[in-house]
């Protein structure tokens, strides 16, 4: 934006005449509109003594002459973050996953942002959010995705011409945590639990025939907590799966989409490497066999006919389960049989965790849990192998220490 001369300061006044200490209006000219023939005029108010203003007109000239908005000072960040926020939802290119975690982190920030203006908000003003979002409690995970939110903010501030450059490039946003495997059971541990499984499959109920749609939603529980734990899948995985997902011939169960726990609506997953075919053992194929057949006789006396569209994991009129009603089952499940801080996903976890102590190739184990790279599984699981390399330091320490051979022998590969 063109700006005819340097600009001049202007001391503000009451009604009466009288000056205002330290309240400057710093003015800009535009020059002349071509229509009306009026100047035209860019204004800024400003506290602060004579020198300070001068300064500061400097800075509304620089700021004017590199492009920003005409209403840039005016501009908070509380409105302008609402409408970044309208415009991602109204776009129908995000998960309302995220959408619901932008909404949240939003909730977070704005009764500290809210009236801030953009302009106003610096590396220091950053820096002091962070430090003031830890002292109010907000979990490192929150002020993770807050720093991320305000980043993705001010970004578009910036490319509408609203402030001149992103603090956010000059701050250290909080760390995320390193992901750790939280719970995971030994071999012993994933045994107890299925014979926990089984006991409440075969839980007799005392008027069978009323109960019936309980029981039947117990044992679809139980399906979902049984397939976590065979196959590593994640949890919305499983909830997506339908019966023509499982090829019983092959023994596999193939996943192609995912639940999201926001509308409760089937989505495609997120990478390619999610969209795979597991294969099951033959244990866990039959009680598959067996929990269908049990399923369509019920949902027939109900009238409804199963067929491949029907979810595998179902509630008591064969439609697709909320996510939240299978984890308030697994909170009674796990008190009633003493597995209490064991997540649902921690189950994958534990089939992860089992196969990397077993000595399963990485790669395999990688594609089966649908991760992006080997890496990632590495990550995650490099104390499973750390217990094998303790076992195979044990191993070499006993070859070393032996008993010396009366004459020791080469041996040529």
């Amino acid at each position: 934006m063109k700006i005819k001369g340097s600009g001049s300061i202007r001391q503000v006044k009451t009604k009466d005449g009288k000056p205002v200490k330290n309240s400057w209006q710093l003015i800009l000219s535009l020059g002349t509109d071509p229509v009306t023939g009026k100047r035209k005029q860019k204004c800024r108010h400003f506290f602060g003594n004579k020198t300070e203003a001068r300064a500061a007109l400097a800075d509304f000239k620089r700021e004017m002459e590199q492009g920003l908005k005409f209403n840039a000072e005016k501009i908070l960040f509380g409105d302008y973050a609402q409408s970044w926020f309208d415009e991602r939802q109204a776009s129908g290119t995000l998960a309302p996953s995220t959408i619901e975690r932008n909404r949240q982190i939003l909730a977070i920030l704005l009764p500290y942002l809210q009236d801030v203006r953009l302009i106003d908000i610096d590396a220091t003003t950053l820096r002091n959010l962070y430090i003031k979002l830890t002292k109010d409690g907000v979990g490192q995970a929150s002020a993770v995705k807050a720093a991320t939110v305000i980043n993705q903010v001010l970004k578009q501030a910036l490319n509408d011409n609203i402030i001149l450059s992103n603090p956010c490039d000059r701050v250290k946003a909080p760390k995320p945590q390193k992901s750790k495997v939280a719970v995971a059971l030994d071999k012993t541990g994933i045994a107890k639990l299925t014979a926990a499984l089984d006991k409440e499959e075969s839980k007799v109920y005392p008027n069978a025939k009323i109960q019936q749609p309980r029981h039947n939603a117990d044992v679809s529980h139980i399906t979902a907590i049984r397939l976590a734990i065979a196959s590593g899948m994640r949890r919305g995985e499983i909830l997506a799966l339908s019966w023509e997902d499982i090829d019983f011939s092959s023994c596999t169960v193939t996943v192609n989409h995912t639940l999201c726990t926001v509308t409760n609506e089937l989505k495609i997953p997120k990478t390619e490497t999610s969209i795979r075919t597991i294969s099951l053992d033959k244990q866990m194929i039959d009680k598959l066999i067996n929990w269908k057949r049990m399923q369509a006789l019920y949902l027939l006396s109900l009238g409804i006919v199963q067929n491949g569209k029907t979810p595998v994991v179902s509630n008591e009129v064969g439609e697709r389960i909320d996510g939240s009603n299978l984890t308030r089952w697994w909170h009674s499940f796990q008190k009633q049989y003493g597995f209490e801080g064991l997540r649902i996903h921690d189950l994958r976890h534990c089939h992860a965790t089992a196969l990397v102590s077993s000595g399963l190739n990485i790669k395999a184990i990688s594609s089966r849990l649908g991760h992006a790279s080997v890496s990632t599984t590495l990550d995650l699981y490099s104390h499973a192998q750390r217990k094998d390399d303790e076992h195979a330091a044990n191993i070499i320490g006993e070859i070393m220490c032996s008993p010396v051979p009366s004459q020791g022998r080469v041996v040529n590969f």
